[in-house]
């Protein structure tokens, strides 16, 4: 058994999420409902929440994840492809960012997660035209958020968070400063994130289509890049379950939740959906669930939230809140 690793214990100790109209960093246990400002989800802060992990602590399994690899098979991919295509795309997606052993390693985790009953129905909330929310459940949908205390039953998971939020924000803002006109960034902050591992069960479960971040600077919510790693190792043509983004030119993108898919768009921008998920299987075929881990990274810059100066400012239309 390995204990954590010295950089995820540094992550999960000195997580704070930060708003642009609180001055002091706000933070919610896991277990908490959170306020308006994160509507559709709660917020919670590794390593300070109510679920603290104390850097003694041994998971109940092997890791298997190396954040030297994680980092090579970045550079692989070349962060500064990465900034043009969420640029100029205002996507990026690549295949087996981890390979088949560890997805299904991740897999087997929020599995054993799920079995612990860390799991609760999904809920969102649309928004109508006279601006009140209303709550609906996402039937055949089910999701927790990973905290520091998941690390005993979910290494992997924790440490691929703690890797993701160490290293992208700061590479793609590097890379965005050469793309931007006058040095300008979008400012991804390493600070503080929100996360959520979501299991959509298969007999036709949907996610309906809407954004992520749609209310924006309204209700305090400062998340700008979506980063989603699909954890299906065993996915075959016919699954469904297919995220669908909707892009400039009245552009469609169907893409397949393959195990190992590293996903990226700007959250308060693209509009989304997920299409049927293995619509013709039995609902409790769990070798048909579809996993899903998502991070969500906030920006220190207030003003790139719904940027009437983006390329993309138009696709919310696409959404009817």
């Amino acid at each position: 058994m390995r204990s954590l690793p010295p950089p995820l214990r540094h992550c999960l100790g000195s997580l704070s999420f930060r708003s642009p109209k609180i001055a002091q960093p706000v933070v919610w246990s896991s277990r908490q409902a959170s306020p308006v400002a994160m509507r559709t989800r709660q917020r919670f802060v590794l390593g300070q929440s109510s679920r603290k992990l104390s850097s003694t602590v041994t998971p109940s399994v092997d890791p298997i994840l190396d954040m030297t690899f994680l980092d090579e098979r970045l550079e692989d991919l070349q962060p500064s492809n990465i900034a043009k295509q969420l640029m100029e795309e205002g996507y990026f997606t690549t295949e087996k960012f981890l390979d088949p052993i560890e997805t299904t390693a991740l897999r087997m985790q929020s599995i054993a997660l799920r079995q612990e009953g860390r799991f609760e129905q999904s809920w969102s909330e649309s928004i109508g035209s006279d601006g009140v929310a209303q709550r609906f459940d996402k039937e055949g949908v089910f999701a927790c958020e990973p905290d520091g205390a998941d690390y005993v039953t979910a290494p992997d998971i924790l440490i691929y968070m703690s890797w993701l939020l160490q290293t992208l924000p700061p590479r793609l803002n590097n890379e965005m400063q050469e793309l931007l006109p006058d040095g300008g960034s979008v400012d991804l902050s390493n600070q503080a994130f929100n996360a959520k591992l979501a299991v959509t069960q298969p007999g036709g479960s949907t996610y309906p289509l809407h954004i992520d971040n749609p209310q924006g600077l309204a209700v305090n919510d400062i998340r700008k890049l979506t980063a989603i790693i699909y954890l299906n190792p065993n996915y075959q043509a016919g699954d469904g379950g297919e995220l669908r983004i909707y892009l400039q030119d009245n552009v469609i993108r169907d893409l397949p939740p393959v195990g190992g898919r590293l996903l990226m768009f700007w959250s308060d921008e693209i509009p989304h959906e997920v299409l049927p998920t293995s619509p013709n299987a039995d609902p409790q075929d769990e070798e048909k669930d579809r996993y899903a881990l998502t991070v969500w990274i906030p920006t220190d810059s207030a003003t790139q939230i719904h940027s009437p100066t983006s390329k993309f400012s138009d696709l919310k239309d696409v959404v009817a809140f």
